[in-house]
């Protein structure tokens, strides 16, 4: 229980300037789950950060429909693949934006429009990896790949 809460409540203090970014104020959160397991790898452009990422993954919802994946990394540092649930599959979510946040939290969160997706199956059915990837118009891609140690998630 203890991890849940500083899960939630470091992720929740980290996030709060990446909502900021959104236009027009930030969307509501409406559901958090944090998955435990393997970050596999974790590429932004030419940088591969794997080495720095966390045995956590966050997965939030908000009131608009969006959902954030949210891959923690070392020095307070987060990468996240954001978008809208495909209609037709569930475990499916087409991205419109990736977030990166440095962790110095003098600077406002790097949002780059990116296309591309991100796929999960069911957390509470046993391990699931969770696959993102997104272009930007300029053609840097950002990867990550993460898989949950099959228990469910912490909401």
């Amino acid at each position: 229980m203890r991890v849940t809460r500083m899960i939630s409540g470091t992720a929740l203090a980290l996030l709060w300037p990446m909502a900021m970014a959104f236009a027009g104020g930030p969307p509501a959160p409406v559901g958090f789950k944090a998955l435990e397991g393997k970050c596999v790898r974790v590429v932004a452009g030419d940088e591969d950060l794997t080495a720095g990422c966390n045995s956590k993954l966050g997965i939030i919802s908000y009131a608009d429909g969006r959902t954030g994946f949210y891959f923690l990394l070392s020095d307070n540092r987060i990468l996240t693949f954001s978008g809208f649930g495909k209609a037709r599959d569930r475990n499916t979510y087409g991205l419109d934006r990736v977030v990166y946040n440095d962790g110095t939290g003098a600077a406002m969160p790097r949002v780059v429009p990116a296309s591309g997706s991100c796929a999960y199956g069911n957390p509470y059915k046993g391990p699931v990896t969770v696959r993102c990837k997104g272009r930007t118009p300029q053609g840097e891609i950002f990867a990550a790949t993460f898989r949950s140690n099959g228990k469910p998630p912490k909401q």
